[in-house]
């Protein structure tokens, strides 16, 4: 597994599974699992504190931590180290699960996304590859991109969006899509002033990447 910390959230990827997910990494639980820790722009720190010590994402490096849960559940994460305007909401969650749950989850993560077959959710696919989310966010099977932010494509299996700032939720989903830079000041993501049709779209689109 390795996890890049990027301004202001946490890209993991499971390389042997070829997937990749944003801000909740899955671990099975009675094992101890290496991670490689990286950074895309800035120095930032990785930190679980009830699995483990700090340790420095640094651009241009790899560096390697052992983790280990031995109960299921969420362990919070955070980065600890000053990193800009959104340091204090780069957050994340360790999932622990059963090994048999985890492998579970690993292959459903790996799967392409599944096109929707109609109404609101065609319409955001559509809407999606016409405005400028298609330049930075990959959906694999349906916009192939390289990665610049997170990828979406099970963005709605996550509990949380924004590196830990909100539940995800319909109404949040669309506020987050709506006014990005409200919700996370000086965030990557433009606000493209959506219409009320375009955001409709765009969460029935993403609320169906399962």
């Amino acid at each position: 597994m390795v996890v890049s910390g990027h301004q202001w959230w946490w890209e993991v990827r499971y390389p042997a599974a070829n997937a990749i997910t944003a801000n909740e990494i899955h671990i099975p639980t009675g094992k101890e699992v290496l991670i490689g820790i990286e950074a895309a722009d800035v120095i930032h720190d990785f930190w679980v504190p009830r699995l483990g010590r700090k340790i420095d994402a640094i651009p241009g490096r790899r560096n390697f931590i052992w983790i280990r849960a031995e109960e299921s559940g969420y362990y919070q994460g955070a980065c600890a180290e000053y990193c800009g305007a959104q340091h204090a909401w780069m957050r994340f969650r360790v999932v622990a699960q059963p090994p048999e749950a985890y492998d579970s989850w690993l292959n459903g993560q790996a799967a392409a996304a599944v096109p929707p077959a109609g109404g609101d959710a065609k319409a955001g696919l559509k809407r999606f590859g016409e405005l400028t989310c298609a330049n930075c966010h990959n959906i694999r099977g349906l916009n192939p991109q390289k990665q610049y932010g997170p990828d979406l494509t099970h963005v709605a299996s996550r509990k949380m969006l924004a590196a830990e700032r909100i539940e995800n939720t319909p109404e949040n989903l669309k506020n987050w899509l709506r006014q990005p830079n409200l919700i996370k000041p000086a965030c990557q993501m433009p606000n493209l002033k959506l219409s009320d049709n375009d955001l409709t779209a765009l969460t029935a689109l993403l609320e169906s990447l399962q």
